[in-house]
């Protein structure tokens, strides 16, 4: 049986009310999907938070500014749930804040070098929001990319599941960009603890997109401290080497270097080691090329908190696994975290993508969409604990 209901009306000016969609049945465990305001924009606009939550008790909280995750509660050994996201949990840290905490990054996630690229004979100069060693370089889909705008978002339930589905245009020549492209982002939570995401994007013009999320892990909870005590697996046997744009210089082997974790390790087990990458990067910074990439959805990573018990594999269709590891971080430049300050290393990445500057590097798989073509992208959080570990 479905129920909707009605709450806060008051609280959402903008909104004719704010829903609930619960799943019920009778004397079992719910489902259930809840909105509420979560504040005013700068600009005025108003924010809706959504609330997901699995018939085991799970949660999720997204928002439909830059559809963003803002929470993931996951039970630990002895089925403690505990929010796993690090960052912050109000609008105002959000839009004041680091932007690149939890939303979806895109057109293109990760930077083309040169903020350009040429496409069918043609050069598009993007909007250029970083200088690096010089060189103008476009991050995360420039200065108002898709962590910016507010999407239209909607309540979506399916067997063993729900979502919200978020939507925006991105208008031609936005940030640089060709093509009007109508892009679709769906947060699902199901009932065995996985978060998947589902990317889906069209275009009237031939364009280039690269779209993931941007959210820090920490597997010990709310309580935070040093992720880089987390157990790290990665199938992968090769791992870029930046340049000084943070774009792909070379692609080498993991052999002997700090980016080996084809065997679980410690992520700082070899932080140590002499290494260009590390030294470019300033520490921990990997991507990584994956095993036997098809397109296919495959096992990327492992995460494992050998404290609380918790775990989660990453899992995509992308051919790329970056990280980074909080060491940006800091109580004196992060100090309205949702549980206290930011602690350095208090975080960390497991982005799927697809590699930075792919248009300008025809190595790498394309990142050209072109009308008639649909991009479809899937990544999961497949979250377990010591008792029912894979």
């Amino acid at each position: 049986m479905t129920v909707i209901r009605l709450y806060g009306i008051a609280a959402m000016p903008v909104l004719a009310v704010v829903m609930a969609l619960c799943i019920l049945s009778c004397g079992e465990p719910q489902a259930s999907i809840t909105a509420s305001g979560f504040g005013t924009l700068s600009t005025g606009e108003e924010v809706t938070l959504w609330h997901l939550e699995n018939a085991a008790g799970a949660s999720m909280d997204v928002t439909d500014y830059g559809c963003r995750i803002v929470r993931i509660s996951m039970p630990d050994r002895d089925g403690r749930m505990d929010d796993v996201v690090a960052g912050y949990g109000t609008l105002d840290s959000f839009e004041d804040g680091d932007r690149f905490i939890g939303p979806v990054i895109g057109r293109y996630a990760n930077r083309i070098s040169g903020a350009a690229f040429i496409l069918d004979g043609k050069e598009y100069r993007l909007d250029a929001n970083e200088i690096l060693d010089g060189v103008p370089v476009q991050c995360h889909g420039g200065t108002d990319g898709f962590d910016r705008f507010v999407w239209d978002g909607k309540p979506v339930e399916e067997s063993g599941r729900v979502g919200v589905r978020f939507s925006r245009l991105s208008p031609d020549g936005e940030q640089g960009f060709p093509g009007n492209l109508q892009t679709v982002v769906t947060y699902w939570l199901t009932d065995d603890n996985t978060v998947r995401i589902e990317y889906e994007a069209v275009t009237d013009m031939p364009t280039v997109v690269n779209l993931s999320n941007h959210t820090y892990f920490n597997l010990k909870g709310s309580r935070g401290g040093y992720v880089m005590e987390h157990i790290l697996t990665v199938e992968a046997d090769s791992c870029i080497r930046n340049n000084m744009q943070f774009c792909p210089d070379l692609v080498l082997p993991i052999d002997g270097t700090p980016f080996d974790f084809r065997e679980p390790h410690r992520v700082d087990y070899r932080i140590d080691q002499p290494d260009e990458q590390l030294r470019i990067m300033r520490g921990m910074s990997a991507c990584w090329k994956i095993r036997g990439w098809d397109g296919s959805l495959r096992r990327a990573a492992d995460l494992y908190d050998p404290h609380t018990g918790r775990g989660v594999e990453t899992w995509t269709t992308e051919p790329a696994l970056l990280t980074v590891t909080g060491r940006s971080f800091s109580a004196e430049k992060y100090p309205d975290g949702k549980y206290g300050p930011i602690e350095k290393f208090g975080g960390m990445l497991l982005e799927t993508i697809h590699f930075a500057d792919s248009p300008n590097q025809s190595r790498f798989p394309s990142t050209v969409l072109r009308p008639g073509e649909r991009y479809r992208s899937v990544t999961e959080y497949r979250f377990y604990s010591d008792t029912g570990r894979p």
